[in-house]
Parts: C-alpha cells; structure tokens; sequence
C-alpha cells in the first residue's frame, strides 16, 4: 500500500491552458448530486472549477457565468448529505415541495438521495459537498434542524466546515496522510454543526421570541446600522435562529426591517410636519441613501414619497 502519495485537487473547465475535455463538469456533479439536467449546456461550457474528493467526501467548486443559472438533478442511489451555497448572489433550492432561498454566502443542506432544482439568479460561484451517511452522525430530529434551510454563514461551526473545505481545494501539495486527516476533521465537525443548530431550534421555540424581536426592530427602525447580529445578541441566539423566526412566517428578517421601515417613512409623510423634507424622513427611518430610499418606497406603494407627502398636504 502506498502512503504519502501526493493528492492533488482536480482543475477544470474554460480556462486558459485546460486540458481536460468539455462536459467535466457534468461528471463532477453527477457524483455528488445525480444525473443532471440544464437549462443551457453552453453556461456550464464556459464555466471552471475545482474538485476534490476523499474517503467518501466530495467537493467542489464551479465559476460559473454572471448570468442566471437552473438545473435540475435526479439525485443519488445512495444516501447522504449534500451542502450548498452561491458566493455572488442567492441560491434556491426546491426539494420535495419544500424552496428555500439563501442570500450570498448563506448554506443550504439537503438530502443527496432526492431529486433537487438548483437556481442561481445571478449565476457566479457554486460550492457543493457531498457526505456519505455513514458519516453523518445525527438522529432524524437533529437533522431536521439543519435540512432544507438557509443556514447563516455566521455560524461558527459552519464556518469552521468551509475553512477545511477551502483548504482541501486550495491546497495543491498535501500527500494522502494529511488529506484523510482532513477529512476525518470535516465529519467530525458535523455533529458540532448539527447540535448547534438544533440547539438554536430549541431555543427560538418560545413563542414569545418573535414578538420580542419585532419590539426590537420597532424601536431601532432609525438606526442605519441595527441588524440581524444586533437582535441575536440581545435575545442571546444565533443570527441564523432569528433568521429561522422570520422564515416560519414567510419573509426574512431584513425584509421585515425594510417593510416596518417603509411603513414608518408612508405614515410620517401623510401625517407628520409638511415641511420636513424627504431627506429627513428618509434618514429617520434608517435608510443612508435617499435616492434608494425613494426608489423602494415607489416599488412598495406605487407612488413617489413627495408625490405622496404633497397630496397629504393638499388633503389636510
């Protein structure tokens, strides 16, 4: 039996000097998520990659055109977990009548065994993991914590799972010995991962949580800088369990933000001081930037925030 062989991750696709034959890309994938389908061959063809696989683990990642992407897989024969996120835009995921979408940088788990559909509005940059289940040391409750979410990229377990996943790709001189090691590092944070999750669904259970966050951003709508990370740390969760929170109910944490916001600028321009300007209005209710203030208040109410405040005076 050799040891210490050089294991070195595979580069692929349309860049300069490639060697290897065009469709790799589709070779890669179907290892990790089944046959695949695409709405257009020609984006994949112009896309490049890496890939790395290890004692079950699979990884990759594709550099995909800056222009919409969606395929769709069969899944595989075997079970398994697969990992997901889009580093240049959101990632939507559908899997058994379940859509979750991810903004930038955010994580997506699903089962490998499943057929998926797999969207990346923007296109760009699409990490995948494949992990066999034997691995996967979680109870079926554990692993509904984390399946068919969006899993903030602030998780400190998660994030240490892509720093191993980064190194095994990126590094290009490390033998057999080494990379088994790393490996077997990647599962074992898993259950970390796992337990941390669950953990927070335990904890965002109180159904007095949601309200508590909702008074929350009641009282910060004109601080520009009040967050998802602000919230967590009062009410001592995660990020991703508040974002858990919105989700329940069908939005996201900075859409409410911007939607309690743009109520709180509507109520002050057609009943508070007709002298005020929309700057000002604006400012106060935490938006920066006055121009897109504007444009997100006529998209929400179909008319301009001056046009608005102008007919309220006249009306008063």
């Amino acid at each position: 039996m050799h040891r210490n062989r050089q294991i070195t991750p595979l580069k692929f696709g349309a860049t300069k000097g490639a060697e290897y034959p065009k469709g790799l890309w589709r070779l890669v994938l179907r290892e990790m998520l089944g046959d695949i389908d695409v709405e257009s061959d020609a984006i994949f063809e112009k896309a490049s990659g890496l890939f790395f696989a290890r004692l079950g683990l699979s990884l990759t990642t594709l550099y995909l055109p800056a222009t919409a992407v969606r395929f769709w897989t069969t899944g595989l024969s075997e079970s398994g977990l697969v990992i997901m996120r889009a580093m240049e835009g959101p990632l939507v995921v559908e899997q058994r009548r379940h859509r979750v979408e991810a903004p930038e940088g955010d994580v997506i788990f699903a089962m490998a065994d499943a057929p998926l559909t797999i969207e990346l509005p923007l296109g760009g940059r699409f990490d995948c993991a494949y992990l066999p289940s034997h691995v996967v040391n979680a109870s079926d409750m554990q692993l509904s914590a984390i399946l068919m979410q969006q899993i903030s990229a602030s998780c400190l377990p998660l994030q240490l799972l892509i720093t191993y996943a980064g190194y095994m790709l990126q590094q290009q001189r490390q033998n057999d010995r080494h990379a088994d090691m790393m490996v077997r590092h990647f599962y074992q944070l898993l259950p970390v991962l796992v337990a941390e999750l669950a953990a927070d669904t335990k904890r965002t259970g109180n159904p007095d949580r949601l309200t508590a966050i909702k008074t929350a951003i009641a009282g910060n709508l004109a601080d520009s800088t009040f967050s998802v990370t602000d919230v967590a740390r009062q009410q001592g969760v995660s990020p991703r369990a508040i974002q858990k929170l919105f989700q329940r109910t069908g939005t996201t944490f900075s859409r409410y933000l911007s939607e309690r916001r743009l109520e709180g600028a509507k109520d002050a321009l057609m009943l508070g001081n007709s002298s005020m300007s929309v700057t000002q209005v604006a400012f106060d209710f935490g938006f920066d930037d006055p121009a897109y203030f504007s444009r997100a208040f006529r998209k929400r109410y179909g008319i301009c925030p001056r046009n608005l405040q102008i007919a309220a005076r006249k009306s008063a």
